[in-house]
């Protein structure tokens, strides 16, 4: 089959008209949901994506997740024709979060194992809790290693040095834990971020996915606000400057030349088949 590589400008683009069809779904269903990570910088500072950056990312408390989740499978959503949404849970797990798919474009990566069509990432929010610092230790240590052992499955196609030293070095402890699979280390990575409730505690963040960094009030999650980016206007948590200083710091001041690139190295290519 043909393919024709995108180029970035035309990534964003395909990845824009995603997020404009998640974001009418979750109005008309009163599913709450707000820029994060580097799509909600790149609204703040750019009105748009951040120049060198080819991803979306939102995040939703985890009961408008569940409900999101819910509705898809029971067929009572539709994003369009092309656009599927990859399971967090069950035999075809990949990740402990969702990723909006369209299945007219083709992703390869030599740093990353992704879902085999260009995605969009929707995180779930949950609880953080207030423990001892050692039972915090606890807690962080087990996403950690989940987070890990899910990785180490991985690992073995990666071509990065990196990769290559971790195959040497790590050698034995990918090998015990092969048999241990991508979705049981998803199904733990979810069980232990579902063990404390979004709103039943202080502090929120997404648990589920490289464990707890940049936990923020869950009452930001009270008010939302709209964001322009690139000529639309998506939804925000209120308290987007909070987000943003707890993550980045002084988030307005670009970051030097020789740090402005993308983590995921990827190359798109359009499958040419028919719509």
């Amino acid at each position: 089959m043909k393919k024709t590589a995108l180029t970035q400008g035309q990534l964003q683009s395909v990845l824009l008209d995603m997020l404009v069809s998640l974001d009418k779904v979750c109005r008309e269903n009163g599913i709450r949901y707000t820029l994060a990570y580097g799509t909600l910088l790149g609204a703040v500072r750019h009105k748009g994506f951040i120049p060198w950056d080819d991803d979306i990312d939102v995040s939703m408390p985890r009961p408008d997740y569940e409900k999101l989740y819910a509705l898809y499978k029971e067929g009572k959503i539709s994003f369009g024709k092309h656009y599927l949404l990859a399971d967090d849970r069950g035999e075809h797990a990949e990740y402990p979060f969702l990723k909006l798919m369209d299945d007219r474009y083709s992703v390869r990566s030599r740093t990353h194992i992704e879902v085999p069509f260009v995605y969009l990432d929707i995180f779930p929010v949950d609880g953080v809790p207030a423990l001892s610092p050692m039972k915090e230790k606890m807690r962080f240590a087990k996403m950690v290693y989940f987070d890990f052992v899910h990785d180490m499955t991985r690992w073995y196609v990666y071509d990065t040095w990196w990769c290559h030293t971790l195959r040497v070095v790590c050698f034995w402890f990918w090998l015990l834990h092969m048999p241990y699979g991508r979705r049981r280390s998803v199904e733990k990575l979810n069980r232990l971020a579902k063990k404390y409730p979004f709103g039943e505690y202080e502090l929120s963040d997404c648990t589920a996915w490289g464990a707890t960094s940049d936990p923020i009030p869950a009452s930001c999650y009270d008010e939302f606000v709209e964001l322009e980016f690139e000529g639309h206007r998506f939804l925000a948590i209120k308290d987007w400057d909070l987000q943003l200083k707890v993550r980045y710091g002084d988030y307005m001041t670009p970051p030097p030349e020789r740090k402005r690139r993308t983590e995921h190295t990827m190359k798109v290519y359009r499958n040419e088949t028919p719509d």
